[in-house]
């Protein structure tokens, strides 16, 4: 069985193309409409197919739009750039967008599974461990959570950045070069690490090791938070809703991930089984984590200076 999935630079181009029409709308001093990314799988999926944002704002007479995006790289540029007033990603995407412009904050947080994240090479590959990749062509989505992974895993090991090959590839493009022989070892995140587990003859290297801690990140565009607070907060908290569903009811959310994604239900499962759903806002040592994310890819020269997280964290007022 072949998965295929569609370009991730194109789909990028797309969506920006699509969005940019609306991207004037979100500064109107009364808000018609909230613009909200998604990406394969996910709260926000899930959200977007039980209409749960659609029915906290219609008595306001606020309409929700939707945009898929194929990594949270791209969608994050598109919440920089006012183009977009909501979305989801990874630990390491929002430090690139925070370096290029600070236009965006953290919104909330959702921890990332023990699982949902690896290493993976072929199940005939003489790689077995973390200290083989010395030397090795290594396909890994620059600047995504993996790329975080891939860096801590190789710290961890003691392992220098020169003594690999990093080959930035989108997952859809690191599928093809994975099956091909292009790359030793690929490193990404669900849903496409169970995919490459059960369909590309993949073995996780890292299974059940905590490489490092990582988390998920509600992201909103910054004018959006600062003159729209309350709906800001109305957002995360039906979230946090979903997220607790989501804990309770495993079953039903992979059942209803495969009819958002059109992944099998057997994979799905794997998804869901090892995945954390619980939303909540950002605390001192949420932040800390992440600002030694931030330190990390400073220190080795991938991002071109240091940023001070907590700027840009975003607290709901408080009564």
């Amino acid at each position: 069985m072949r998965m295929k999935f569609s370009a991730g630079r194109l789909a990028a181009a797309l969506v920006l193309g699509a969005i940019a029409f609306t991207a004037n709308i979100a500064s109107a001093q009364e808000i018609k409409e909230i613009r909200v990314a998604l990406q394969k799988g996910g709260l926000l999926a899930i959200a977007k197919q039980r209409q749960v944002l659609e029915e906290e704002f219609k008595p306001l007479g606020i309409t929700v739009k939707w945009y898929e995006f194929p990594y949270s790289n791209p969608l994050l540029e598109a919440l920089n750039a006012n183009q977009l007033d909501f979305g989801s990603a990874g630990s390491a995407p929002p430090i690139f967008a925070q370096v290029a412009r600070e236009n965006l904050v953290y919104a909330a947080t959702q921890p990332a599974g023990l699982n949902s994240e690896g290493i993976l090479a072929k199940d005939n590959s003489s790689i077995k461990k973390i200290s083989d990749l010395r030397g090795k062509r290594i396909g890994v989505a620059k600047g995504t959570s993996s790329h975080h992974f891939l860096v801590a895993a190789l710290d961890k090991a003691g392992i220098k950045l020169d003594e690999i090959k990093v080959v930035y590839l989108a997952p859809a493009d690191a599928t093809a070069a994975f099956d091909k022989g292009d790359i030793d070892a690929w490193v990404v995140w669900d849903p496409y690490l169970a995919i490459a587990e059960k369909v590309h003859q993949a073995r996780n290297i890292t299974k059940d090791q905590r490489v490092v801690y990582s988390n998920n990140y509600l992201m909103a565009n910054r004018e959006f938070a600062l003159k729209h607070p309350d709906l800001l907060k109305r957002i995360v908290d039906r979230l946090i809703d979903i997220g607790k569903w989501a804990e309770s009811n495993r079953p039903q959310l992979a059942q209803l991930l495969t009819d958002q994604t059109g992944i099998p239900l057997d994979i799905e499962r794997i998804v869901v089984d090892r995945g954390t759903f619980a939303i909540k806002y950002l605390d001192d040592g949420i932040t800390a984590q992440q600002q030694d994310v931030a330190n990390r890819f400073a220190e080795l020269g991938l991002v071109p200076r240091k940023v001070d997280v907590q700027k840009i964290v975003w607290k709901p007022a408080t009564k």
